[in-house]
């Protein structure tokens, strides 16, 4: 029987669960093609649920091309996809609804009680105790007393000072944007949906970083875009493959972290910037920047926006990592046609946005308390850093890249080869950890793992993290025990 479990505090629907369990079951190799699963009957009694539950997730994993159903036999593993089936819409939609299972979990009760218990490794953010609050309260005072109504919305490019203020800090960056080449927006995931619906049409390749970011990851697939794998090391992007899938499926465009890659926190270094954008000249495709976590950083390599000067660089920027998590503004800067076309794009889709928190963050950087609160995070970032990435390598693990700045630690156990595993015998522990499979555009099997490095966790946490061969073993056994048709787990 399969080694399945639901928790009905999750928050998400049984069959969601029912059908996302499977799926990691089927990727992490226990199956063969062609193995047989539990009858609906079977597995329903086994996981005290009704008939109709088992039904409509074998229906939904039948639809994605999981698995098959034959006539008076049963549900078994179906064989691998062609590359035309991988790539079609059904297949898309159910791999971005992946992405956003991983981010509801991260978001559950059970998440929120690890974060408490500061045993939440793979959040992505700051703790709310490190972000601001008194200053918010403060300045949202400020702003409402100057008359301004929480329903007021805003300008079709945003709140016009603020654009100001943010074409300054750009220039301190390097990159020359002025204020009517910004466009403010709802967060970063806002300005993502605004570029992607701007450059991206279903079928469209796009090239992306690997590791990278899983969020991006889904609204790609959900746009219809076709993922491009770029091997990203220590010093950037190999761009030998690079150019090699450019020339051969002209790319649309490559979305990319240039400072502060997450997960590993890397850097790209100004040699393989400069040889990048010549390439992306060369095949023209444009170039998104994602610098969310630029504040982390003091001292970095140049932006990508600035090297180009914006000419087929897209900038997006947020201030939710460092103020709130909760105060959704962000931005896009590019070059003045682009900005036209995503501007008309935002009127479409939100018309406008909100004009008090504009404000709210345009009194905060004004203030100087943006700079002193940042700077203080920096610090307390710098000595969580090395003290986890001490203790790590204390207790076997590798560090990746040894990065001097941001909010992660991309580490790994030399004797694990599926973190996956890891993550999941660590649950038994009280620890959320972030398998690298999540950070993998195609979802493959990877050893390394993310840390979010403010955790301040104790000596029990590294005790078990110490133990991550002996979790990830009596994971996959277990998992494998109760498989049919599994021959092995990897750990």
């Amino acid at each position: 029987m399969l080694n399945l479990i639901l928790n009905a505090n999750d928050g998400r629907p049984l069959v969601e669960q029912l059908v996302t369990s499977v799926r990691q079951h089927l990727e992490a190799r226990l199956l063969r093609p062609g193995a047989r699963l539990p009858s609906i009957r079977s597995l329903a009694v086994h996981l005290a649920v009704s008939r109709f539950t088992v039904i409509e997730a074998y229906d939904r994993l039948v639809a994605s091309g999981h698995i098959e159903s034959r006539r008076g036999s049963g549900f078994y593993v179906a064989a691998p996809a062609t590359p035309e089936t991988a790539c079609d819409r059904t297949g898309v939609l159910d791999r971005a609804v992946d992405v956003a299972n991983l981010i509801a979990e991260l978001h559950s009760d059970e998440a929120r009680a690890a974060s408490n218990a500061n045993r939440l490794f793979a959040g992505g953010c700051l703790p709310n105790d490190w972000q601001e609050q008194s200053g918010i309260r403060r300045y949202a005072r400020k702003v409402a007393s100057h008359g301004v109504q929480l329903t007021d919305s805003g300008t079709k490019l945003g709140f016009p000072p603020l654009r100001d203020v943010l074409a300054r800090r750009l220039a301190e960056l390097g990159i020359a944007a002025a204020p009517s080449q910004i466009l403010l927006t709802a967060g970063a995931t806002h300005a993502f949906d605004l570029v992607i619906r701007y450059l991206v049409a279903p079928g469209d390749a796009v090239l992306v970083d690997d590791p990278g970011y899983y969020n991006l990851f889904g609204h790609l697939e959900l746009a219809g875009a076709r993922l491009l794998p770029v091997p990203r090391g220590c010093e950037g992007p190999d761009l030998d493959i690079l150019a090699s899938l450019a020339a051969k499926f002209a790319p649309k465009a490559y979305f990319t972290m240039s400072v502060l890659n997450n997960p590993t926190c890397t850097h790209m270094q100004p040699a393989i910037s400069h040889r990048l954008l010549q390439l992306a000249a060369q095949h023209r495709f444009y170039v998104v920047e994602d610098d969310i976590f630029a504040d982390f950083v003091e001292n970095a390599p140049p932006r990508l926006a600035a090297l180009d000067r914006l000419e087929r660089t897209l900038y997006v920027g947020s201030f939710s990592k460092t103020l709130s998590s909760s105060l959704r503004v962000g931005f896009v800067a590019a070059a003045p046609d682009t900005i036209d076309a995503i501007a008309r794009m935002k009127l479409l889709t939100a018309i406008t946005t909100s004009e008090f928190g504009e404000r709210l963050v345009h009194e905060m950087l004004l203030g100087g308390h943006c700079r002193k609160h940042v700077a203080h995070i920096r610090e307390r970032l710098a000595a969580r850093r090395t003290r986890m990435a001490g203790e790590l390598e204390r207790i076997g693990w590798e560090i990746y890249g040894a990065p001097e700045a941001g909010l992660f630690l991309w580490a790994r156990h030399p004797a694990v080869e599926n973190s996956l595993w890891t993550a999941q015998g660590a649950r038994s522990e009280g620890l959320f950890l972030a398998a690298g499979a999540s950070f993998r555009p195609l979802h493959e099997v990877s050893p390394w793992m993310r840390f979010n490095v403010t955790c301040s966790a104790d000596a029990a946490v590294y005790r078990a993290l110490g133990r991550a061969p002996e979790l990830a073993r009596r994971a996959a056994a277990d998992a494998a025990r109760h498989v049919p048709g599994s021959e092995r787990a990897a750990a």
